[in-house]
């Protein structure tokens, strides 16, 4: 009997990891989830996504195009606010929500994953009757604010989860004050793919471009950057800030108004969305991260790097695991537009200075934030 294409012990195929990542639209965190998805298939290991059916579908295009299957269902926003808007998307998902606990019970019964991978508390919240503590991780994108009503969340957490995989050691901090206990906490930086090969050679050429990369909010920043671009436009007219981005229409009115009103509109590109993010910071120069917030780890910083790209960077969360002062990037205080109008100047006063720390750039985001290091030590804590 040929017993050539018969399933022999140890062929049954893996049960997969199940990474649940709403994706309402692409920001940092559903970057790398992708890369976390693609870097385990690539390592044997299959993987399926769960993703919202509150989305732009952006997500569900890129899930597609990198042959990661996806689950869809209506898992989305909760809130305590009183707020309208809130509100409202609270009520839908309370609405939705047995059908969600009936399609996450069919998920799971179809697929029987091996570990889940979750990244959001609201979802984890709304999952939470599901919960097995040697299957489920939450990876850990967020500052968790020290209150009250947080600590009595993640505490019945901590003791459902296998652990809280946490994307910096800042973010792990926040977890310490709210009192978990540290056999639950491990860090692993995120890493992404390497953008571009080669570190782009300067060409000098005019005009030199400054660029912000990501949601338009307040909360990152972009008030202090246009505030110190401002400062630099006297001095250096040739340079321009490019604004890589969606965000609230409101805002960003705002923020077109407000570049009138110091008189560089004119050197300001709104480049809005870009799917292509190679293509983003080869136009730039420079890349600011002038975040006001305690952002965790900050990807368009990571991607910079990879780039051959100097990064600007405040001294909130994670940033300072990423950048080096003066070796592969400078780090300024938050909401000190001065202070990031020196540093662009800096660099573009001293065209050496700026190359040397773009090579130190390109050279420690492939040792620290490359993807073969973030699979490794991600794939050792889910065989744990």
């Amino acid at each position: 009997m040929d017993r050539s294409n018969s399933p022999q012990m140890g062929d049954r195929p893996k049960s997969p990891v199940l990474i649940v990542c709403g994706g309402g639209y692409v920001s940092g965190k559903e970057i790398v989830a992708l890369e976390l998805g693609q870097g385990l298939v690539h390592s044997g290991q299959p993987v399926s996504v769960l993703a919202s059916s509150w989305n732009n579908s952006d997500f569900i295009t890129q899930l597609t195009r990198a042959g990661l299957p996806a689950e869809i269902l209506p898992i989305g926003f909760i809130s305590a606010t009183l707020k309208p808007k809130p509100m409202l998307m609270t009520g839908e998902q309370i609405w939705c929500l047995p059908s969600l606990l009936r399609g996450y019970a069919r998920v799971l019964r179809t697929l029987t994953p091996r570990n889940v991978v979750h990244t959001n508390w609201h979802h984890l919240l709304l999952l939470s009757p599901f919960l097995q503590a040697q299957r489920d991780l939450y990876w850990l994108h967020e500052f968790v604010p020290n209150r009250p009503r947080y600590r009595r969340v993640f505490r019945y957490f901590s003791g459902r989860l296998k652990c809280f995989v946490c994307v910096s050691h800042a973010v792990g901090d926040s977890l310490r004050y709210l009192g978990i206990d540290e056999s639950k906490i491990r860090v692993v930086h995120n890493g992404i793919t390497d953008l571009i090969s080669e570190t782009p050679s300067s060409t000098g050429a005019k005009p030199f471009r400054i660029g912000i990369v990501g949601h338009v909010g307040a909360w990152k920043g972009h008030d202090d950057l246009l505030d110190a671009f401002a400062i630099v436009h006297q001095t250096h007219t040739a340079s321009e800030l490019h604004i890589f981005g969606t965000g609230d229409a409101t805002y960003k009115r705002h923020l077109e108004g407000k570049a009138r009103l110091l008189g560089v509109a004119n050197s300001v590109k709104w480049r809005d969305f870009v799917r292509d993010r190679r293509s983003i910071y080869e136009q730039l120069d420079v890349c600011v991260v002038p975040s006001r917030c305690q952002d965790a780890l900050p990807t368009s910083a990571i991607e910079a790097g990879f780039s051959g790209l100097p990064v600007i960077a405040t001294r909130r969360g994670g940033l300072p695991e990423i950048i080096e002062q003066e070796h592969n990037g400078l780090l300024v205080e938050a909401e000190h537009p001065e202070e990031i109008a020196q540093a662009i100047g800096r660099l573009i006063d001293n065209p050496q200075f700026s190359r040397r720390l773009a090579l130190n750039a390109k050279r420690r985001a492939a040792e620290q934030f490359g993807r073969k290091r973030f699979i490794t030590e991600f794939r050792t804590l889910l065989e744990a």
